[in-house]
């Protein structure tokens, strides 16, 4: 176990020095884990956020700001010592760090995501058997379609168009809020080529333009939300924006031909709070994962662009169903629902969570009930799990606390119980990121085995 000494000694790896307020509050906040007869552990790592991924082979294709870093996978594929005859469990896949990785290191994998963009967005990036001269060709027979009849409708309206070319104008609140009207139709005569690629040529050019049509938008991409940017200035070029996305994509497929094209890696559209429902006899053998956390971040809401230009939804009660099953889920009626009347904790771990909620209750039922559904539905989560681990069961779940109402919400302790509840065992909590300059806001992987 360490000791209030052990503290003050790492704290320097977040730039704590033990004469300022940040180191008192830490070792308060870290002598819980004793209290809580947790194991713990700082470790020393760098940038563990997207932008570490930005400049990695396949990781660099889709940006997803709430996503963690190549180089965090990696350290746990060590830690965890995996191995290339272990199954790999990603239950929040998101945009497929995780399996990116294993299938690099030739680990097999099976991911789960419940929102439709990320789990394609993920199945299409695992993707690398191509010839890169058909791709090449590809693009070349894309490029001349599209300067072609941009050319031939220049001056045509984004409305006239789209009726001539039987194309739908994508169906979200105030389209053109999201995007400039000679932009949209644009992307919009991209996204009519693309889709008309033959199926085994396609995944490349769909991941490209899944992203290229948010990078054309008229948003802030903010960390780690979007908003909109109602008076920029930007010179928007599609092309150019498209073409820069898929020459590093061809190129990234190139280098990872030379290392395997074996797909190892599946990934299932579904929900990880029902895991009985999507595996079958498969024993996992080890999870690299990071939930959402609760902090009232929605992966819906901040995909909706992409979901409704890429044609996955059509109206926004599928996105509002959505996240009302997702873990962490906060957008319209997944908000409004839970401030009616207050929701119960599972009984099973009531006791867990009575702390929080006796204090923040008072003061936000709907910040009360967010978090109580938040640890319901992991708790439902873990206890699905459970009859799916094999005997040499090893997991990390990265996670981060959060403030609600200004009542700290200890994940990562609160999670630890809750595994520990469903029979597993917690080994450490290991904290390797301290967040922003708020104080006692960190990121931590909890290392539990059976």
């Amino acid at each position: 176990m360490n000791t209030i000494k052990n503290i003050q000694a790492q704290a320097s790896l977040f730039g704590i020095t033990e004469d300022n307020k940040t180191c008192k509050n830490t070792q308060e906040y870290i002598e819980i884990y004793e209290k809580h007869h947790l194991s713990y552990e700082y470790v020393d790592m760098q940038d563990v956020t997207f932008k570490a991924g930005l400049n990695e082979t396949i990781h660099n294709w889709f940006r997803l700001t709430p996503s963690y870093s190549p180089e965090l996978v990696r350290f746990f594929v060590n830690y965890l010592e995996c191995k290339e005859n272990h199954l790999l469990l990603e239950p929040f896949t998101g945009k497929g760090t995780t399996l990116i990785e294993s299938q690099k290191l030739g680990i097999p994998a099976i991911g789960i995501e419940i929102n439709p963009l990320l789990q394609t967005v993920s199945e299409k990036s695992l993707s690398w058997d191509y010839q890169i001269i058909d791709l090449k060709n590809t693009l070349q027979i894309i490029e001349n379609k599209f300067i072609e009849i941009k050319n031939q409708e220049k001056d045509t309206s984004i409305e006239d168009f789209c009726k001539k070319y039987a194309i739908q104008i994508p169906p979200i609140h105030n389209v053109f809020r999201w995007w400039q009207k000679e932009v949209l139709k644009e992307l919009l005569l991209l996204k009519k080529i693309v889709f008309q690629i033959e199926t085994n040529l396609q995944n490349p050019f769909w991941v490209a333009l899944s992203s290229v049509c948010l990078e054309c938008a008229n948003i802030h991409r903010n960390h780690p939300t979007i908003s909109f940017d109602d008076n920029h200035t930007r010179i928007i070029n599609v092309w150019a924006t498209f073409l820069e996305k898929i020459s590093r994509i061809i190129n990234d497929l190139q280098k990872v031909n030379l290392l395997t094209n074996n797909k190892l890696s599946k990934i299932i559209l579904g929900d990880s709070t029902k895991i009985e429902r999507i595996l079958t006899t498969e024993k996992i053998d080890r999870i690299i994962t990071s939930p959402p956390y609760p902090n009232r971040f929605s992966y819906i809401h901040t995909t909706r662009p992409q979901l409704y230009f890429m044609d996955i939804i059509q109206d926004a009660k599928v996105a509002t169903d959505i996240d009302i099953d997702a873990i962490g889920g906060t957008w319209g009626r997944a908000t409004s629902i839970l401030d009616k009347k207050v929701l119960l904790p599972n009984p099973e771990i009531a006791n867990i969570l009575s702390d929080f909620i006796a204090l923040l209750q008072p003061k936000s039922l709907l910040m009360s009930n967010y978090a109580v559904k938040y640890f319901n539905l992991m708790h439902s989560h873990i206890k699905s799990l459970k009859p799916f681990v094999s005997e040499q069961f090893r997991g990390v779940y990265v996670v981060g606390n959060s403030r609600l109402s200004d009542v700290e919400i200890q994940t990562e302790i609160l999670l630890a119980k809750i595994f520990e509840k469903e029979g597993f065992k917690v080994d450490k909590i290991m904290v390797f990121r301290k967040r922003g300059g708020k104080i006692k806001l960190f990121e931590t992987g909890i290392c539990v085995s059976v």
